[in-house]
């Protein structure tokens, strides 16, 4: 039990910075114009909320099981 609980947390972590991020990235994206720093920046936020969301598919499959 107390390891489904653990991964429970993991996916609420990997939930909420997942939508942090999405977050951060429609504030870029509002922007008319982006800097080449914010254009990098974009990019990073974009495969690192990519990888939280597959982190939580992941887990969300290791629950079922």
């Amino acid at each position: 039990m107390s390891e489904t609980k653990s991964k429970e947390e993991m996916y609420n972590e990997a939930r909420i910075l997942h939508k942090s991020l999405h977050e951060k990235l429609q504030t870029l994206q509002e922007k008319p114009y982006l800097t080449p720093d914010e254009e990098l920046e974009m990019k990073l936020l974009k495969k690192k909320k990519l990888y939280f969301k597959d982190m939580m598919e992941r887990i969300k499959q290791d629950m079922q099981t």
